[in-house]
Order: structure tokens, then C-alpha cells, then sequence
């Protein structure tokens, strides 16, 4: 029995509840480019590149855990069954998505499901073993809804992307959602995590814990984001020019804040959000309307 989740926590709890071997998916696809349609292993030398780029970790110690996990899900079918176990946050429906993609292409005889709105890095084994005798097969229409999201989010059009709601999959049209959050707004330009961080640092610099916290934990639900990607984040507001060199408020900042600027007025580091790149401020995020719009 082959069991797939989102990461190291998720296999400490894991493997104390159930037996079988553990692959966890370690990749954050709500950053950097993703590209749906291409081979597996090409994706995964793409997503090294970056992640080695963002300074998270060094290229080939990444390229050598993506070829070790692409190689056991290639040899899925030897296992009578394979369990995906997943959260309800966007990190991991993202990589949910990514993996019913997979299967859909590529069955198994036998694949089952966990996915609650429980983290499982928190969870106790006791309830992990609950969950893991709930688990349902996963259905032909969850399968075609997984990839239908996932070329939609690795396409260059984000305007495929669907936030409508799917009964076999209730968190994936609301952490499609939030990922769309992720453009410029309507007005200041900033994305939702963007205006979270500088609201947060109005009143002055904070150690990291606290902006943390304050930007992430206390603002979303459900959470997704780690600190190392967080902190990503702070060094492109700084390199925007929204930050200063001791972690406060330009004025520029606070201009976007206070509804007086937009921060696509000047040119901007270019972000990739799934197979798009955003790098010019014309795709905007209308929060009245909650779609996408060209300006």
C-alpha cells in the first residue's frame, strides 16, 4: 500500500496509524511556474530550478528528492492500493489536483481518498487511523475534476480557472479562490497576502514570528504557507520597494494602503502563478465582483 501526502509531519503522524510505505509531495505549486501538459520529470527539473532560485533549497538536493518521488509514483501500479491523504488548504489541493492529473492518465486499480478540513501534521494518530478507515474510492468525476484544475492552473490562461464548487472535492473551487486572491487588486495593485503583510507592519518593523502570524495565521482560514515562502515574500516587497531595509512602510506603501497608488504604476518583479506570469499589473483580482478582470 502505497500512501501519498503533502510532507514530512504528515508521514510522522501517518506512519504511526497505518502501514505501507509513505511518499510525501513536497512542493509548494502555488509559487513559481507550473506548466500542465509536459512530462512529469520535465515539470519537476522546472520546479527545482525555482525553488533552488527562491533560496529554499539547493537545486540538486531538490532534483534528487523529485527523482526519487516521481520514480515511486511511477511505480504506483505495483501497489494493490494507493491513498492520497490531503488538507483543505490551497497548498494541498494544488498538489491533490496535481496527482488526480496523474491518475487520471495513468489508473489504479484501487485508489482512496482522505481529505478533511483537519491538518494532519496536528492530527493524532488515533484520528488518522479513523479517517483511514473512512477513506473513499476516488470516483471518475473526481478524477476529471482534478485535472480540469490542474491544466487550468498550469495554463497561461487563468481566466480557465474555476472557484464554482465540485461535491466530490468541496475544497478545491475555494482554494482556486484563493490562489486568484494572489493577483493585483483592483486599486492598489497588491495581492491579498501583499496588503495582509504591510497592514500588519503599519504600526512599525516586527520580528518575523509576529508578521508571521499576524499576516498569515490570524488573517487566513485555512492556512497554507510556510515561513520559508513567507519570508520569500518580504524580500520581493523590499525589492518592490514597499519595504525599507529595517522592514518598514515605504511611503510608497503606505500611498497603496491609503487607497492614493498603484503599485503596477512603476514596473514590478514578475511572480508566476501557475502557468501564467504576472508581470505587468493588467490581470487584476476585482474583490466586489471576486473574478478576475483585464484591465
Amino acid at each position: 500500500m502505497l500512501h501519498i501526502t503533502n510532507g514530512d509531519l504528515a508521514v510522522e503522524v501517518l506512519s504511526r496509524a497505518v502501514q505501507g510505505e509513505f511518499l510525501p509531495w513536497r512542493d509548494a505549486l502555488h509559487e513559481g511556474p507550473v506548466h500542465a501538459g509536459i512530462p512529469l520529470e520535465d515539470l519537476s527539473h522546472r520546479r527545482a530550478a525555482f525553488i533552488a532560485a527562491a533560496g529554499w533549497a539547493p537545486q540538486r538536493r531538490v532534483e534528487d528528492e523529485f527523482r526519487d518521488r516521481d520514480r515511486t509514483l511511477r511505480s504506483a501500479a505495483a501497489h494493490e492500493e494507493v491513498v492520497l491523504w490531503f488538507e483543505h488548504d490551497l497548498y494541498d489541493q494544488l498538489q491533490l489536483a496535481q496527482l488526480l492529473d496523474w491518475f487520471c492518465a495513468h489508473p489504479h486499480a484501487r485508489l482512496t481518498l482522505v481529505c478533511e478540513a483537519e491538518y494532519l501534521g496536528a492530527m493524532t494518530p488515533a484520528r488518522a487511523a479513523e479517517l483511514f478507515r473512512r477513506r473513499g474510492a476516488v470516483s471518475a468525476g473526481q478524477l476529471e475534476a482534478g485535472s480540469a484544475a490542474w491544466g487550468a492552473f498550469g495554463s497561461a490562461n487563468p481566466f480557465r480557472i474555476s472557484t464554482s464548487p465540485h461535491a466530490g472535492l468541496p475544497f478545491l473551487g475555494p482554494s482556486m479562490q484563493r490562489l486568484l486572491e494572489e493577483y493585483p487588486w483592483s486599486g492598489d495593485g497588491l495581492s491579498r497576502l501583499e496588503r495582509q503583510a504591510l497592514e500588519a507592519l503599519r504600526g512599525g518593523p516586527l520580528p518575523f514570528a509576529e508578521l508571521f502570524a499576524r499576516a498569515h495565521h490570524r488573517c487566513e482560514d485555512p492556512v497554507f504557507l510556510g515561513d520559508a515562502v513567507f519570508a520569500w515574500h518580504l524580500g520581493r516587497l523590499a525589492a518592490d520597494g514597499l519595504l525599507d531595509g529595517n522592514g518598514a512602510l515605504t511611503q510608497k506603501a503606505r500611498d497603496a494602503l491609503d487607497g492614493k497608488a498603484d503599485t503596477w504604476a512603476q514596473p514590478r518583479a514578475a511572480r508566476w502563478l501557475g502557468g501564467y506570469e504576472v508581470k505587468d499589473g493588467r490581470l487584476r483580482w476585482d474583490p466586489t465582483l471576486a473574478r478576475l478582470v483585464r484591465t
